[in-house]
């Protein structure tokens, strides 16, 4: 990997975590989008889009609940694709990376988020004094300062680490790596079974069996049995906005109304 290339891919986490943090909800910074751009930059897209679809498995259900804080899905996506790539290896070995790679980000994670509490004190004095520009400055400036450390975390891995984790590799067993190709293949279905367990639900669990049948009896490709959904999807919606338009408004009484909106008012 060249100077050049650990830069680039310096400035793709860099955004990666600028997106993140700044709440666009764009999604730029999901596996599927950024392992592409790793591996275009390292001169193979095509991996590059096989590992950035086999790590969404992984990551799809990977959500932010409260204050917890998830396995970082964009540096792991980004580093495992990189060293994969960089060592001419296949899926196995990036998934195998990301993971390891996600929870050892999370703790960095952890780590700007209390320096970054220590700083609400200033938030208070400035919310005080109406300086809210300051306050504006402060969040941005702490989210700017956050993404350089990320962006840089990112190029010295790289540049430095590749060697080192090419040797960590050679010296796995077969054994091992075999266990590792077996892990990749069922990686994916943890994730799907992850998202299913949040979105499962017993009157919709029909669809399920009908994507299985079309994609293993008839052979469809994925981006047909997409339309189909999506084409399911739409009319699932539009009937259910029919559906709220012709039910009746409920009114209640007007004693219990007034009641209802004192007690929310105390």
């Amino acid at each position: 990997m060249t100077l050049f290339q650990a830069i680039l891919i310096g400035f793709v986490a860099f955004g990666g975590l600028l997106v993140t943090e700044s709440g666009c909800g764009l999604m730029l910074n999901r596996p599927i989008v950024l392992a592409p751009i790793v591996g275009f930059i390292l001169g193979d897209l095509y991996e590059g889009l096989i590992m950035g679809a086999a790590l969404e498995l992984i990551f799809l259900g990977v959500v932010s609940i409260g204050g917890s804080t998830p396995s970082d899905s964009t540096m792991g996506s980004i580093l495992g694709t990189a060293f994969a790539i960089s060592m001419n290896q296949g899926v196995e070995i990036a998934l195998a990376l990301a993971v390891p790679i996600g929870l050892l980000m999370q703790m960095v994670q952890y780590l700007v988020y209390f320096i970054r509490a220590t700083q609400m004190s200033k938030v208070e004095v400035y919310a005080e004094q109406g300086q809210f520009n300051k306050i504006t400055r402060l969040h941005f400036g702490s989210i700017l300062i956050f993404a350089i450390i990320y962006g840089f975390i990112a190029f010295a891995s790289l540049q430095f680490g590749v060697e080192l984790m090419r040797n960590l590799v050679d010296q796995i067993p077969q054994v091992i790596l075999d266990g590792l190709d077996a892990a990749s293949m069922m990686l994916p279905a943890v994730g799907f079974a992850l998202l299913m367990n949040m979105l499962w639900d017993n009157r919709l669990c029909v669809l399920l069996f009908l994507g299985f049948i079309l994609a293993t009896y008839l052979n469809l490709p994925i981006i047909a049995i997409a339309g189909i959904a999506l084409t399911i999807g739409v009319l699932l919606v539009v009937q259910d906005m029919s559906h709220n338009r012709k039910q009746p408004e409920i009114s209640l009484p007007q004693g219990q109304d007034q009641a209802e909106e004192e007690f929310f008012n105390e």
